[in-house]
């Protein structure tokens, strides 16, 4: 932010710099000035380029890092209900879009919650895609494994 204030005023102080002209010069003296004057707007205008796409770049990269770490503590969090009671993730999540048998014959089950998401192509068509999280609970009511998917 500093370094931001700084450049408005440098830049500020070069614009200043730029509107004063002198009276009583020759022609030949004020055609020197404007192209003096020309090429100072030309390097305000470069300078004011590349400090807007440093700053976009800055943007772009913090907003990359901040999903990036919001991901691994949603997964690590998803990882971590190994172990934790039935009720514990109802807490945490609500109630399941979808209760299976988990097939085994052993009394478990299987908590699943999906997100579905549509979005169109360039074509025209619609497209699905649904994410799911898969939550495996032992006849105990305790998860003995997470999984997720993506259809």
């Amino acid at each position: 932010m500093k370094s931001l204030i700084s450049f408005l005023l440098i830049f500020s102080i070069i614009l200043n710099g730029c509107a004063s002209t002198s009276a009583g010069t020759s022609a030949t003296q004020q055609q020197q000035q404007q192209q003096q004057e020309i090429t100072r707007v030309i390097a305000i205008s470069a300078s004011v380029l590349v400090l807007t796409t440093v700053i976009c770049i800055f943007a772009v990269s913090a907003s990359v890092k901040k999903a990036k770490a919001k991901q691994l503590a949603d997964e690590a969090a998803f990882q971590a209900c190994v172990g934790k009671k039935k009720a514990d993730i109802y807490t945490l999540y609500g109630p399941p879009d979808n209760i299976v048998d988990n097939g085994q014959g052993d009394g478990g089950t299987i908590l699943i919650y999906q997100t579905i998401t549509t979005y169109g192509g360039e074509d025209g068509t619609a497209y699905t895609s649904t994410h799911r999280k898969l939550f495996y609970i032992s006849k105990d009511n305790v998860v003995t494994a997470v999984k997720e998917d993506t259809r």
